[in-house]
């Protein structure tokens, strides 16, 4: 019985991806990381709109482009330590969204109304 606990409980772990994350990845390093990708899809933002005279991304571009950024740098964690035929960057994605959504609704919200 208790190992059928502990698969079932591994299963559901695997299927939590947030903590399936967390337990890769240290929360210093992960909060480091994501902190470093708002800061860059910042500044895209920025040089887009000086350089080129654009308008401001959207807020769903703006939070494609900053968890696609943390993906990039948290990737090696992630793909090193995640068997082979796991098919995980789309869960790992929207997961990261959901996590930091209201953060990045934030920090747009604030570059919105300074620009």
């Amino acid at each position: 019985m208790n190992l059928q606990e502990n698969i079932r409980r591994i299963l559901r772990e695997e299927t939590d991806y947030l903590r399936m994350i967390r337990r890769r990845i240290p929360h210093d390093d992960l909060e480091r990381e994501f902190e470093e990708s708002l800061d860059m899809s910042t500044n895209i933002m920025l040089r887009n709109i000086k350089k080129n005279g654009e308008d401001a991304m959207s807020l769903k571009r703006f939070i494609d482009v900053t968890i696609s950024i943390l993906i990039d740098g948290i990737h090696h964690e992630l793909y090193s330590t995640i068997p082979d035929e796991y098919q995980w960057y789309d869960e790992v994605q929207e997961t990261l969204k959901d996590y930091y959504k209201d953060r990045i609704k934030t920090k747009y919200r604030k570059l919105i109304s300074e620009i």
